[in-house]
């Protein structure tokens, strides 16, 4: 006669009934779940962290400043505590945005070949995120961007993005000569620029003016936005890329990149008028970040200088907040 229990491979232990093999089965999936959730969320952290300093953060800024400027949207007297409650709704904007851009970006073989070098913490290069798994995610992604988007607002902006995502990385725009690519790049962010200001400004409009200093940014941002592939040229070569420094030197580009900064610092408080302490704030940064690009010539010191042009175009998107009355 057989016993209830199975044989255990044990000598002299007995594995426990089916019926309990599998609660303890089934515990074990509702635990392994559990943890796997913050292992995806920080997955996507990973993903669109290195963009919160020079898109998230900023384009936040703009939108908040400029729906705070009577000038640039049609609410003739906004009010701090108004915009300010807005705040969760940009910052939600721009980084469901940048996530959309990034995952399309960062699943391209050709980007994990340069992450590998420049960026090796990133999901893909790293192993925790598959190929085939991240363009499941973009799947999913884009269409909640666009839900997202029509709740927010600035839907139009979010499918002008949509489409600038695909040329820059799926077409190769990335690839093509610099000059191709900070085309694109300034684009996308006069797209950043006036989708926060919308959802910032609730259920005003844009004006004029709004759109002439939406231009001016992209105009900063197609001059000045090789800044980014200083330190990044060890694995822009290996991927091929046409960047400024590949294409044209080291030294070129770094003159390239300050004199326009320089410029933009002064040009920019001209524009708005703005009283002399908006005027010392824009040209003091602006003057060190061009000095630091032509003093510190290292990837360490590339990097800081990144992170302070990222600091740099924050105090021009404040200068509405400076205009003499």
């Amino acid at each position: 006669m057989h016993s209830s229990a199975q044989t255990s491979t044990v000598k002299g232990r007995k594995n426990p009934p089916k019926k309990e093999q599998q609660i303890v089965a089934k515990n074990s999936t509702k635990w392994y779940k559990f943890r796997a959730l913050p292992y995806h969320l920080f997955t996507i952290w990973l993903i669109a962290c290195n963009d919160l300093k020079s898109i998230v953060l900023p384009e936040t800024a703009f939108g908040i400043f400029s729906a705070l400027a009577a000038p640039l949207t049609t609410n003739p007297n906004p009010t701090a505590i108004d915009v300010l409650s807005r705040l969760p709704r940009v910052v939600l904007w721009n980084w469901m945005n940048v996530l959309l851009f990034d995952i399309a970006n960062q699943r391209l073989p050709s980007s994990i070949i340069e992450d590998r070098i420049n960026k090796s913490w990133r999901p893909l290069p790293s192993g925790r995120l598959t190929e085939t798994s991240a363009r499941r995610l973009l799947l999913a992604i884009i269409p909640l961007v666009f839900l997202g988007s029509l709740w927010l607002g600035a839907v139009h902006e979010t499918a002008a993005h949509a489409v600038l995502t695909w040329m820059y990385n799926d077409l190769g725009g990335a690839d093509e000569l610099y000059i191709i690519r900070n085309i694109i790049n300034a684009l996308g962010f006069m797209c950043y620029s006036s989708g926060a200001t919308k959802v910032a400004a609730g259920e005003y409009d844009l004006t004029t003016r709004a759109y002439i200093w939406i231009a001016i940014v992209g105009a900063i941002i197609f001059s000045t936005l090789s800044m980014q592939d200083l330190p990044d040229v060890e694995g822009d070569a290996a991927r091929g890329r046409l960047t400024s420094p590949l294409v044209n030197g080291d030294t070129f580009t770094r003159w390239e990149i300050a004199i326009p900064i320089f410029l933009w610092s002064i040009i920019c408080p001209l524009f708005w008028g703005v009283n002399l302490l908006g005027y010392v704030i824009t040209i003091v940064v602006g003057s060190l970040l061009a000095f630091r690009i032509l003093w510190f010539r290292t990837v360490a010191g590339d990097k800081v200088s990144w992170k302070t042009w990222c600091f740099w175009t924050g105090t021009l998107y404040a200068l509405p907040m400076f205009v003499s009355t």
